[in-house]
Formats: C-alpha cells, sequence, structure tokens
C-alpha cells in the first residue's frame, strides 16, 4: 500500500489554488487524486520528467489536466514530488498552475531543493502531513 504525504508548502499551495477568485482553479485537489488513485507504485516512479535523484529519492514534475477549463496536461497543472526508490512512499512537495491569475511557468533547481529539504525537515520533525487519495 503506497502512503501519500504533502508538506506545508503543498497544502497551502492547495488550499490558495482552491481560493482563487471565481474557482478558478476548483478542481486542483480532484485532479492530483485522479492521477494517483489505483496507481501502481512503479507507474508513479516512471513515465515522468526527473527533475532531480537525489539517491534514494526521485524528484519528479507530472503535468496534470485543467479539466474544468478543458486545458490538456502541457496547459494544466504542474505537480513536483517525491518518491522513494525502494519504499512505497510518495510526498507531494508542490502544485502550480501553467495558466490563470496565479501561473507559475517554471520552477527552478534551487526551489526544488528548498522544496527537498523541507520535506527532510518535517519528516524528521514529525510534521509530515498524511494526505490522502
Amino acid at each position: 500500500m503506497i502512503d501519500y504525504f504533502a508538506i506545508t508548502n503543498f497544502v497551502e499551495r492547495i488550499a490558495a489554488l482552491k481560493n482563487a477568485k471565481r474557482g478558478v482553479y476548483a478542481t486542483v485537489e480532484e485532479e492530483v487524486c485522479t492521477a494517483f488513485k489505483d496507481v501502481s507504485i512503479e507507474q508513479i516512479r516512471q513515465n515522468r520528467d526527473m527533475i532531480l535523484l537525489d539517491d534514494p529519492r526521485l524528484i519528479i514534475k507530472l503535468r496534470l489536466p485543467d479539466k474544468k477549463h478543458k486545458l490538456a496536461k502541457k496547459d494544466g497543472f504542474r505537480l513536483i514530488y517525491l518518491v522513494y526508490k525502494n519504499s512505497e512512499e510518495v510526498a507531494f512537495l508542490d502544485i502550480y498552475p501553467k495558466n490563470g491569475p496565479m501561473q507559475q511557468l517554471d520552477i527552478d533547481d534551487q526551489q526544488v531543493v528548498n522544496l527537498v529539504r523541507q520535506y527532510v525537515d518535517e519528516k524528521e520533525n514529525g510534521t509530515l502531513r498524511t494526505y490522502e487519495i
């Protein structure tokens, strides 16, 4: 069974997106759950854009559609997550839209490193949150 977690940054970003004016990103959490529901750990580890290998962890960027606005994966959301090579643990680090009022075009390497640091700190401090899929 896969264990899903979320760092504070991810939880705050989801909340901000869901509370955006006019419900622009109202389906963001649904898109995340749909992408991971009934998916094996092997599928989660592959067929994605790996952006950092921090052995035994992989940091992966996943393209998600924005079905509310009929946007394909290339124009929807970007989910940054961490997955272990040798255990069934996934941690959501960040998510951002490619379009709309809160758009972000990319994430730089330093931001990714900071997200991984936050994950490590929260895991060590016992403040990492369980995430339900």
